[in-house]
């Protein structure tokens, strides 16, 4: 799965390149300039060497709840002009936004959003993790973000053409109850998501979502965990365990 992070997405100089790691400082020099500039950077509003530092503060810790404050203090820019810089990123399509949950299921909730990166590899390469160092015993804290910002860009890329219509959001709620991503449904009712590093499934990886199967009632649609094995589980009546690649790998027999 490390090798997999460093791999997937490339936006590598060369586009027959299959490890993202060709050519990324090449394509974060780049971010500055091409035809995908925001309207700011264009008119001088806002200098690259501070899009450049705010970016490589996102990956200081990957798929983080959006901090300005803290982000703009990393990126030695003023706080002012953090929202205008991370508009430009989202603009560039480098990083997607998961915002906070909204639907009725939750309560006090928090509404800032997560930053996730479009390309974990650049995320890993701006972190400066090596894909080794992702597999050592005791590395399941640091993959375990670059796994989420996968699994929410991929449903953020799927969003517009989805048969269903949906809303992606990330629960963290003040009295301590937090799942990754919720899918929440027009009618009000919700899917829960949560992403695991291990690669079988264990009762306390559905401990939060069984929480939020409670909290919710007839409005819980069901509770998925997501990690590396190779293939699902049904855990009880509504609560699936599936491989990540489930995401993009459907058997349709």
């Amino acid at each position: 799965m490390a090798d997999f992070v460093a791999r997937l997405g490339s936006r590598a100089s060369v586009p027959d390149e299959v490890r993202s790691a060709y050519g990324v400082e090449d394509y974060v020099a780049l971010l500055a300039g091409g035809d995908e500039l925001s309207l700011d950077l264009r008119r001088g509003r806002l200098a690259p060497s501070g899009l450049l530092a705010l970016l490589g503060a996102m990956a200081h810790p990957p798929s983080a709840e959006l901090n300005k404050a803290r982000l703009a203090a990393m990126a030695a820019i003023p706080p002012t002009t953090s929202t205008p810089y991370v508009d430009a990123l989202v603009d560039l399509g480098v990083v997607r936004l998961v915002p906070g949950a909204r639907s009725a299921v939750t309560k006090r909730a928090i509404g800032r959003p997560r930053a996730v990166f479009d390309d974990p590899a650049l995320a890993r390469r701006l972190a400066g993790d090596s894909t080794a160092a992702l597999v050592e015993l005791g590395a399941r804290a640091r993959l375990a973000p670059y796994l989420e910002g996968i699994v929410a860009a991929e449903l953020l890329r799927q969003q517009p053409t989805s048969e269903v219509e949906f809303r992606l959001t990330h629960l963290r709620e003040r009295n301590g109850l937090e799942v990754d991503l919720l899918v929440e449904l027009p009618d009000e009712t919700v899917y829960g998501v949560e992403v695991r590093t291990a690669a079988g499934f264990r009762p306390h990886q559905f401990r939060n979502l069984e929480a939020l199967a409670v909290r919710a009632g007839s409005r819980f649609r069901g509770g998925i965990v997501l990690n590396t094995a190779p293939v699902g589980f049904k855990y009880r009546p509504g609560m699936w365990g599936l491989p990540i690649s489930a995401l993009w790998e459907w058997d349709l027999r």
